[in-house]
């Protein structure tokens, strides 16, 4: 990453009022899809997450010294006892440091990782944990476990202990650095999970015991909870396939830390390493506080957003592309905060990298875990929280943002990019006594952002309406206001999304009532164009699975082996009024190419139906279809690997599987003063 160190000097010396500053910290509620204060202002939160580990922490701190060894070429190193009283001063004293210089570069939230070197103790081994014949742990589900994944060794003394002694500690200290705080669970977890399972109920262990700590009740406007980290996959008690499993792994544990009296807001982590949330799109986490927001990851290459296959001239397109990626995967960005609680990119230096947890290669950079631009990756994944603009973030570590080492000699930061200053006084929490009078909250008037909008028929369109304050600062009120529309069969509004629903023009009235009932009124105009479903426009043909890619002007579907490249429809389509899907290629495949079409947003466990690709027309016979076709998510190729030429895909009733009139657009009546007209106005 790009070190805009003049920048970041400029915008310091500039900025003498650090409005996000305040202290004691406000408290912090969530409205709607908002974070908000007591004074109902939204707040957007960034920071970086860390954790109390000698290891992860680069060895900058030490326990006891207790020995030395001898490697191979008789150097010898010192051993230390890192995980006890000593430890943890040294640990405390490190971390007070880093967020000395947190707050410096503008930080306001720290995520904390419970490290569990702390909570670990090798004399015990919890009931159900096993070795196998290489030695290697195998859970109570079965499955092998390693690392951080591996709780056999958890000490509930341990976590009694050390819950107020250290990690409450780093909480304060964040804290009276300006930061709110971000808790989340010793270790991550393991690869399958079920409802109910051994790690379930640790989880229910480590919530329940840290929502009765009285400071932490205390503090639950600035303390928060991300309930577990990294999910990959949850079936339900049964062990079986289970859109509802994903609720009611967390639903329990939801309802258990608010009978013990906390209060404040509880993220909530998704399956596929917090990267897919569509179940909660049916079966949302209950909360009588209404105090939920969800917590996501975001790394290089997820979201249909691969660094080393864009370049700067992309950004533009790929951002729509990663918006709409995103919005399929997390839906619930439309009702509720989010906040990406692992993010990182940063640029590739020399060194031999290494595998993730994907299985695949990453070269090694300067950040922690990913390898992205920030001219690139991460221009295009600011576009993307700026666009839903209820997105909050923690980097992925420390390192990410600041310069360790020279932070640690001169107590100065030197923040690797200067998004955090420029953000800092944009949706910032005011003090809870502070008085509801003056500019701030003297609203002048409302205003559609974005101005006039044109989208497709089905298409869902996220617009921007502000309420410009007397100060000059605005505040995004889209979903809070209602509409009206001239004409409601051309369009309808949803939490700030307008809906096209038929070919034609509208014009559109939007009212907000703030506080005292007072009303402002703006006027704006949306027109709605009939849907292509098979747009070829590049921006629209989405890599679905694996390398693939497309080129516009000859139309080529390029797939690595079982690749699978397409359209994406986040709000689903309705084509059950159509009897035949027609696939016509310039020329005959030879790499197994198939269609598909998948009833769910997501190719997994998806129960898509499929055809093979035969000669150059390939007709889907749509009543063989078992599923609903009124919702209707992906579209795309399958392959062996290898290119498919199309020349074209469409829906049609025709039974001879010609191409039907998308209307009767043709056909135009002249009346006086020579107005033309057509059927759709």
């Amino acid at each position: 990453m790009k070190r805009n160190i003049i920048t970041w000097l400029m915008l310091l010396g500039c900025i003498t009022i650090w409005a996000q500053g305040v202290k004691p910290l406000p408290t912090l509620h969530v409205e709607g899809r908002w974070l908000v204060d007591k004074h109902g202002n939204q707040v957007v939160l960034h920071g970086v997450m860390d954790t109390p580990s000698n290891y992860f922490n680069g060895g900058r701190w030490h326990g006891n010294l207790v020995g030395q060894w001898t490697d191979g070429e008789g150097n010898k190193h010192d051993v230390y006892d890192n995980y006890n009283e000593s430890g943890k001063t040294a640990c405390l004293d490190y971390f007070e440091k880093l967020f000395v210089g947190m707050e410096q570069a503008k930080c306001n939230v720290f995520r904390l990782h419970m490290d569990p070197a702390w909570t670990n103790d090798g004399s015990i081994t919890a009931t159900g944990f096993t070795k196998n014949a290489e030695g290697k742990t195998i859970d109570p589900n079965g499955q092998v476990v390693g690392g951080e994944a591996d709780i056999s060794h958890f000490s509930e003394t341990l976590y009694r202990h050390w819950l107020p002694t250290l990690y409450l500690e780093l909480v304060k200290k964040a804290m009276n650095h300006g930061m709110f705080v971000v808790v989340r669970p010793p270790g991550v977890c393991p690869g399958a999970l079920k409802v109910g399972d051994y790690y379930n109920q640790y989880l229910m262990q480590i919530w329940n015991l840290f929502s009765q700590n009285e400071f932490v009740k205390e503090h639950a406007g600035q303390i928060s909870i991300e309930l577990a980290n990294e999910p990959v996959s949850i079936k339900n008690a049964q062990n079986q396939d289970d859109l509802k499993a994903l609720h009611d792994f967390f639903q329990p544990i939801v309802e258990k830390i608010r009978a013990n009296g906390f209060t404040g807001i509880i993220w909530v982590p998704g399956t596929s390493w917090q990267g897919n949330y569509t179940s909660y799109a049916t079966y949302p986490i209950t909360d009588d506080l209404k105090n939920i927001g969800y917590a996501v990851h975001d790394y290089d290459g997820w979201y249909g957003c691969e660094d080393k296959k864009l370049t700067a001239e992309d950004v533009p397109v790929a951002t729509q592309r990663k918006i709409e990626s995103f919005h399929s995967l997390v839906p619930v960005v439309d009702t509720y905060p989010v906040i990406v609680t692992e993010i990182d990119w940063s640029p590739t230096k020399p060194g031999t990298g290494h595998y993730n947890e994907h299985g695949d290669w990453v070269e090694s950079n300067y950040g922690t875990w990913a390898t992205g631009r920030t001219s690139v990756w991460g221009n295009i994944t600011k576009g993307v929280y700026d666009h839903f603009g209820n997105i909050s973030m923690t980097l992925s570590g420390t390192g990410c943002l600041l310069d360790i080492d020279k932070l640690l000699s001169t107590n100065t930061a030197y923040p690797a990019f200067d998004w955090y200053s420029e953000y800092f006084n944009v949706n910032w929490p005011h003090a809870d006594d502070e008085a509801e009078t003056g500019p701030a909250y003297t609203i002048q008037s409302i205003s559609a952002a974005t101005g006039d909008i044109e989208i497709e028929e089905g298409a869902n369109v996220l617009i921007s309406l502000k309420a410009n304050y007397a100060d000059g600062h605005t505040q995004e009120i889209c979903d809070q206001a209602t509409y009206a529309f001239d004409n409601s069969a051309i369009a309808s509004a949803n939490t700030g999304y307008i809906k096209g629903l038929s070919a034609g023009s509208t014009k559109v009235t939007a009212t907000y009532s703030d506080k005292n009932g007072q009303q402002y009124q703006t006027t704006f105009n949306v027109t709605v164009n009939a849907r292509d479903f098979f747009s070829f426009k590049q921006s629209d043909v989405i890599s679905i699975w694996d390398n693939c890619s497309y080129n516009e002007s000859t139309r080529a579907f390029t797939m690595a082996a079982y690749g699978q490249i397409g359209w994406k429809y986040p709000e689903g389509i309705d084509i059950s009024g159509y009897k035949y899907l027609v696939v016509k290629l310039q020329q005959e495949q030879n790499i197994g190419g198939e269609i598909r079409i998948f009833p769910v947003n997501n190719i997994w466990g998806a129960g898509e139906y499929i055809k093979a690709l035969s000669g150059k027309m390939t007709v889907v016979k749509l009543s063989e279809v078992t599923f609903d076709l009124s919702k209707v998510y992906i579209i795309d190729f399958w392959s062996r690997g290898g290119t498919i030429y199309v020349e074209d895909v469409y829906l049609t009733n025709n039974d001879d599987y010609s191409k039907q009139a998308t209307g009767i657009t043709t056909i135009q009546r002249e009346i006086e003063n020579d107005v033309v007209y057509n059927l759709q106005g």
